[in-house]
Formats: C-alpha cells, structure tokens, sequence
C-alpha cells in the first residue's frame, strides 16, 4: 500500500509543479473552483456553518497561493443523532460483513445492509 501511495504522491507533486492553479472559474462546466472561488466558497461555509474552521497546517507543506491562514478546512465536533457504536451493533444484528484489505484492516461492508 505505501507503495502506491509513494508514487500517486509523486505524480501529484509533478503535476502541481507544472500545472498553475486555476484562475479562471470552470465551475459551471468541470466543477472546479478556482483559488478565489475555493477561498470565498471557505470564508462562507466558515460564517454559516459553526463546526468548519480554516486551517494553516504545516508550513512545509504551504501552497504558495493560498493564504497562510486558509490552507485547508477543517470541520469538528459535529453533532450527531446515533453514534457510531450503535450504528456497528445494527450492521451486527443485520448480518454484516467485515472485509480485510492487504494490510488487514478491517472494514465494515456497508452494501447489501439494510
């Protein structure tokens, strides 16, 4: 797996190095955001919604054209109806199934579930 991983972050960085950030708005037809776009997109989901909040993060790993303050968002301390333990014993009661990747992690296999 770290393998993999190793190399999409390779080609991620490759591609970041020699494509520019988007500046002009192709929402409409890719679905992407420009940089103004994903900035003022943030600073609205930050003032409606009270759990998201922006980030700095690492300085090493800074993208030159955001600011140092809104490197990333962040949302915490959601609240929530069920939690997670009760929604495992459903799935358990179900008949649920628990999948091994490669590593053996194990995941809960949510299709199929009612």
């Amino acid at each position: 797996m770290q393998v993999k991983q190793k190399v999409y972050e390779f080609y991620k960085g490759t591609v970041e190095r020699v494509t520019a950030p988007r500046t002009v708005s192709a929402f409409l037809e890719k679905g992407v955001l420009s940089v103004p776009e994903f900035i003022l997109a943030g600073d609205n989901l930050v003032a409606k919604c009270p759990t998201w909040s922006w980030e700095a993060g690492d300085p090493s790993k800074r993208k030159p054209y955001l600011p140092a303050n809104k490197q990333f968002l962040v949302t915490r301390n959601v609240p929530c109806l069920r939690r997670a333990i009760s929604v495992e014993e459903e799935y358990d009661a179900a008949g649920a199934e628990v999948v091994l990747d490669e590593d053996g992690e194990g995941w809960l296999a949510t299709h199929g579930v009612q």
